[in-house]
């Protein structure tokens, strides 16, 4: 036996029961000061020196120094019984050639050592190395957090294990840091950080959302006191931290991370001033709401609303746009938002073209429908083939006009235009939604190849004889023209704003003034047509 061997007759089948919790390439044990007293296995490959040379150094040498705090958080709080990790940890720089930058740390505090800890490290392991980047405090960045959450997600979800997303105030503690010194202020953020790491699955951290709000994931059987009495410690506050837990439960990884990606942003934007309640409420709202959208797009339990779009020469119908309806109480954008927010708009897409489609065939050969494609359903990789693979001949999809609405930029315009053109070929007319709103400009009517702009709502409603919106509708409709690109103003609600449109040389019109939106696609011009005598040369070139 060597110096570091453990003799059983001293140490007994308490050590090596702390010692055996769990597979690693180095164990060892520390006493109250964090003294090793205690190492066995591969430490040379992990330390660069024999496991005897590691007997009585501090475990802290094997780590980067900006690892203290947390050593210090686990050394000092882990109750009898108790186990900690694995957390991933930065190990101490070495000049040899492929040194381990990083391994998994598990603690355990068998009651029967007392106050020794006993320690395992390994290059494997929950985590898998991965490195999660931190900034100075040693917090996640929130921009980051979702990208480590996803990976947890994907490494709990082999090894059996339930995630949730715990959301943590610690209320006042940007007034309490200001008034601390700065290096106690430092110090007390660190504490802070070392305690959300120790908690968090695979050391991931904690990722600061604001000053004094967090989000973290955890195992679902992780108790929550350990972690809230934790904090109040390391802040030295009199309030205790609050804490809302989101399970990551039931459901596949994709969607989780929509919920949690979701449930962070309504976490942000409910302000420093929310109550604990409102926490809850906001945890609460948004799996309420993911489930709502799956069941509302797996039952097909939306309605569509049909409004028509008419030649402003002619008062004739032109088409239809098909306008989701979802119930009375909720907002269609609200629920479209909330789709794009999920990542779930292309199943929806899909199920309403596919709902158009079929209804297509049973309507005279002159109806011709439009259904809103979102941009960020467009840019899906697969998603195109989808769209194409359900069926039709040209002429059906001639009568499917797919309009694409830009609620989300589209960033890859030549990509974009590749998949215009492939639905342009199939027979699909094409439309660029909402021209003038958001990012849409004058470089996608350079680089999108389509058949129709639809102009801003905005720029019809309250434009008037001469004014700038007027003027910017005139010279927009004459590049148009130059570019064979036909018009439709939307939201004209007078007479005379229809009559201006016309003026403008703008071809199609859809609003209240024509009709509201129809439970059928059926519907007949009310009264006589406009004189045909005011169609300008050009107005009756478009698609159609």
């Amino acid at each position: 036996m060597t110096a570091s061997t453990p003799r059983l007759e001293d140490a007994g089948v308490a050590r090596l029961l702390g010692l055996a919790f769990a597979g690693a390439d180095l164990v060892f044990e520390i006493d109250s000061e964090g003294s090793i007293t205690f190492a066995l296995g591969a430490a040379e490959r992990l330390t660069g020196c024999p496991d005897q040379d590691l007997v009585g150094r501090d475990w802290a040498a094997l780590f980067k120094s900006s690892e203290v705090t947390l050593l210090d958080t686990l050394r000092t709080t882990l109750g009898p019984g108790e186990r900690r990790g694995p957390l991933q940890m930065a190990l101490a720089e070495r000049k040899a050639p492929n040194a381990p930058e990083s391994a998994s740390l598990s603690v355990f505090r068998l009651p029967q050592l007392g106050t020794r800890l006993s320690c395992a490290l390994s290059l494997g392991g929950s985590g898998g190395g991965a490195q999660y980047p931190r900034d100075e405090d040693g917090f996640t960045p929130a921009e980051s957090f979702s990208v480590a959450a996803e990976y947890l997600l994907k490494e709990a979800e082999k090894a059996g294990l339930v995630l949730t997303l715990d959301l943590v105030e610690v209320r006042g503690l940007r007034d309490r840091l200001s008034r601390l010194s700065p290096d106690m202020a430092e110090r007390t953020r660190r504490q802070i950080e070392a305690t959300l790491r120790a908690e968090s699955y695979a050391g991931a951290g904690g990722a600061e959302l604001s000053s004094d709000r967090f989000a973290i994931m955890r195992p679902a059987d992780a108790p929550n006191t350990r972690l809230v009495e934790g904090l109040s410690a390391a802040s030295g506050g009199s309030e205790r931290p609050q804490l809302a837990r989101m399970s990551l439960e039931g459901a596949a990884s994709s969607q989780n991370m929509r919920t949690l990606r979701l449930a962070l942003d309504r976490y942000i934007e409910a302000g420093s001033d929310a109550a604990t309640s409102g926490f809850r409420d906001t945890v609460a709202r948004t799996l309420r709401d993911s489930d709502r959208f799956r069941d509302i797009v797996a039952r097909g339990a939306f309605q569509l609303a049909y409004q028509p779009v008419v030649s402003l020469a002619t008062g004739e119908l032109h088409h239809f746009e098909a306008l989701a309806r979802f119930s009375k109480d909720t907002s269609p954008a609200e629920t479209i938002q909330l789709a794009e927010d999920l990542e779930m708009i292309q199943v929806f897409d899909l199920s309403v073209v596919r709902r158009l489609l079929r209804e297509l065939q049973s309507l005279p050969v002159t109806t011709r429908i439009a259904a809103n494609l979102s941009a960020h359903s467009l840019m899906i990789d697969g998603f195109l083939e989808e769209i194409l693979g359900l069926g039709g001949d040209d002429d059906l999809r001639g009568r499917l006009i797919l309009e694409i609405t830009e609620t989300r930029q589209l960033r890859d315009l030549d990509q974009a235009n590749a998949r215009i053109a492939r639905l342009r070929s199939a027979g699909h007319v094409v439309c660029l939604d909402d021209f003038g709103a958001g990012a849409a400009s004058l470089d996608y009517l350079r680089r999108l190849e389509v058949d129709f702009i639809k102009i801003d709502g905005r720029y019809i409603q309250s434009m008037t004889e001469g004014s700038r919106d007027a003027l910017l509708v005139k010279h927009l409709v004459a590049l148009c023209n130059d570019l064979g690109v036909a018009t439709i103003a939307e939201m004209i609600e007078t007479e005379p704003v229809a009559r201006l449109a016309l003026d403008l040389g703008v071809q199609l019109g859809q609003g209240w003034v024509f009709s509201k939106p129809l439970e059928k696609p059926k519907w007949k011009p009310p009264g006589p047509a406009p004189d045909p005598a005011r169609t300008r040369p050009g107005s009756s070139e478009y698609w159609g």
